[in-house]
């Protein structure tokens, strides 16, 4: 415990000392974001490394591993595999649970709820368990443990130097960039990759720290040996005109096998779940599911950098590329939902040169006369399904420029990664990252204040107490019940209450100030605007968008056309302010508090206090909305702490409740302790 302290003492020494020296803030972000990106070439260093030791214990060393898998005997491809998945699931279930998975979204939810902190003991674990997992021959990219390692570090950095938020954001995607561009030697892709998806953000202020970090891990990654070309590819170019027409149907294929990628991965994940083994039992199977397709396409094991590379050179027959497409995607799926760890990036890579290589093939044959080369569609491929999956064009289109270093290909390639990623967005406004924390009640595709007023409806703040006018109402009716008032638009009704039209004060105004128009005006409805109306059951920020767009303060609700409340700006905007108070105390009380136990409670003042409370078997498998938690004892849910895993899904309006969670919830004394009671009461 000294040396720790000791440490840390010459840290803080080593800060103030810096700190002293210079207050340029920028200054101060790019020397720690060397320091990040020098440590993530190393961790990324470290991890493949570990991925290269293990695969040489379980199949030998030297060959690919697709190679040396060919020459041993079943059993042994068989149960290697497994053998690593039954040594990953122990070390996930005993020390770090986040560790499971591709980890690129547990870095995109430090840095939206977290504040960019990230335990280094998780990220750690997932270097391990990741190379255990590759290097067992478990189908998943190095990319994913590189980046979480990378991230990691930053956090550390950004941490130990007490740097705001801001900054500790920053180094994390500093450290996420220096882990990805290690694994490809490509600093410009992973540069672009930390901005346009662990960011979500092109701002000038994290550009150069970034950049900065990219190019220091990748030249320590060559330092230690690692290869400048990942891939060998061939010099390519673009034909004739005519091959636009392949490509751009090779890029609506990646779009279409990408949404597939996407939801087999998480179909795979939710059928994990329900599965009842023991979750430190499940990564085992996976693979000795995984092992038993290896024993015939043995293609399938690790991380393929060698059946790429084949496609590329078109080495590979038709009928074989197009068994590998679904193959590896499924091999894919079986080792992460089952509970393994390692990317999708590579994997997703692997399957789009698959599908590129088959497409390529095809065209050939179809248009003899052109002298295509199929190994150029699996480079465009390879590049068009990372687009399609991540819903990252750029970071696709650069990535794959890198890799061949020749600009004569990027025509099509900025087409084929266009399209794919056009057709997933257009079906599928999740990414393959992005999905994840969806179901933890997280939307990254829309804005906060979207996500807060999406999960609400009309319902809950509709005023039934409102002034309408008829249409036969004359001006002296109107203004006698308009100005005592402080309603400041009116639905115009007829006389079975149908709505006809909207008055707003400001033009009533108008009107009494222009007396030329007043001597005209015989009856409300001459002055009515058309009606704008919202049924109960729409979201507020529908609501909020139609207030916005019409230029009103309040607006009419309807049912089957008839008007029966009134919802108002105002409200929804206090109500947006209180949701979003409630966020944050759940943020800060997550950051500050443990909940792996029960906790007892912490009083919050004004009445309030934050307690946890258990799922009931009655509410198991019903949504937060038709739960009654908020309208039958005044509870709000912050969030829900799954029973096995330990995972918070933050409420939403669709969120299923599961039987036995903890939810972490929000409350008068009164209302917790009617909760509780009900139970009592039932049993009585």
């Amino acid at each position: 415990m000294t040396l720790p302290r000791r440490a840390r003492r010459r840290v803080m020494r080593l800060r103030r000392n810096v700190l002293g020296i210079t207050r340029n803030e920028h200054l101060i972000m790019v020397v720690l974001a060397i320091a990040t990106g020098l440590l993530a070439g190393l961790g990324a260093v470290a991890v493949r490394h570990m991925i290269e030791s293990v695969q040489s214990a379980g199949f030998g060393g030297g060959a690919p591993l697709s190679a040396a898998a060919g020459s041993l005997p079943f059993w042994r491809i068989l149960l290697v595999p497994a053998l690593g998945g039954l040594i990953v699931g122990p070390v996930i279930w005993w020390f770090a649970r986040d560790a499971q998975g591709h980890g690129v979204p547990e870095v995109m939810l430090s840095v939206l709820l977290r504040g960019g902190k990230i335990r280094p003991r998780v990220a750690l674990i997932k270097a391990v368990i990741s190379a255990v997992t590759i290097g067992s021959g478990g189908s998943a990219g190095r990319e994913g443990p590189m980046v979480h390692v990378g991230a990691g570090l930053g956090s550390t950095v950004g941490q130990w130097f007490h740097l705001p938020e801001r900054g500790v954001k920053t180094l994390v995607a500093a450290g996420a960039a220096g882990g990805l561009a290690a694994a490809f030697n490509a600093p410009i892709a992973g540069s672009l990759f930390a901005m346009e998806v662990i960011l979500g953000d092109f701002g000038v202020a994290a550009f150069s720290p970034i950049v900065i970090s990219a190019v220091s891990a990748t030249l320590v990654s060559r330092a230690f040996g690692g290869n400048p070309h990942v891939f060998d590819v061939p010099e390519y170019e673009l034909v004739s005109v005519a091959e636009f027409v392949p490509y751009t149907a090779l890029g609506i294929l990646a779009g279409m096998v990408a949404l597939g990628f996407i939801w087999t991965l998480y179909w795979q994940e939710h059928l994990w779940e329900r599965l009842r083994i023991h979750s430190a039992l499940k990564p085992a199977l996976g693979g000795l599911m995984v092992g038993a397709i290896a024993i015939t396409f043995p293609q399938v094991l690790g991380i393929g950098f060698d059946v790429v590379n084949d496609a590329m050179h078109d080495r590979l027959p038709w009928m074989l590329l197009i068994l590998l497409v679904g193959l590896k995607l499924f091999a894919t799926t079986l080792t992460l939902g089952s509970g393994g760890s390692g990317g999708v990036f590579v994997p997703s890579m692997f399957v789009g040169a698959m599908l590129g290589g088959a497409v390529g093939q095809t065209a050939a044959a179809v248009f003899p006369h052109l002298d295509i080369r199929p190994g150029a569609y699996a480079l465009v491929g390879m590049g068009a399904l990372v687009a399609g999956t991540a819903q990252a064009p750029i970071t696709a289109v650069l990535m794959a420029f890198e890799l061949s270093g020749d600009y004569r290909i990027i025509l099509p390639l900025m087409v084929s990664c266009i399209i794919a990623c056009l057709i997933t967005q257009s079906i599928k406004k999740e990414s393959i990252y992005t999905q994840k924390l969806l179901w933890k009640g997280i939307s990254l595709t829309e804005g906060r204040e979207e996500g807060i007023l999406k999960s609400a409806t009309v319902r809950r703040l509709m005023d039934r107490e409102f002034i309408a006018f008829s249409v036969r109402d004359s001006l002296e009716s109107v203004l006698s019940k308009a100005l005592p008032s402080r309603q400041l638009t009116f639905p115009v009704i007829d006389g079975e209450g149908m709505l006809k039209g909207i008055v707003r004060f400001s033009d009533l105004k108008a009107l009494v100030e222009d007396r030329a128009a007043l001597s005209k005006l015989l009856v409300v409805a001459d002055v009515a605007l058309r009606p704008v109306s919202i049924e109960p059951g729409e979201d507020l920020q529908e609501a909020l968008n139609l207030l916005s767009l019409h230029d009103m303060t309040g607006m009419p609700v309807v049912h089957e056309g008839r008007v029966i409340a009134m919802v108002y700006e105002k409200e929804i905007l206090d109500l947006y302010a209180r949701e979003l108070k409630k966020l944050d105390l759940a943020n800060a009380v997550a950051e500050r508090r443990s909940y792996s136990v029960k906790t007892q409670g912490i009083e919050l003042g004004e009445g309030y206090r934050l307690d946890t409370i258990l799922v009931p078997e009655s509410l198991g498998g019903k949504t937060l909305a038709s739960s009654g938690f908020r309208e039958d004892y005044g509870l709000e849910v912050l969030f829900m702490v799954e029973p096995e895993t330990r995972e918070r899904s933050f409420a939403c309006a669709g969120m299923v409740l599961k039987a036995g969670a903890e939810l972490v919830v929000m409350g008068t004394a009164e209302g917790l302790r009617a909760f509780r009671g009900r139970g009592r009461e039932r049993r009585t």
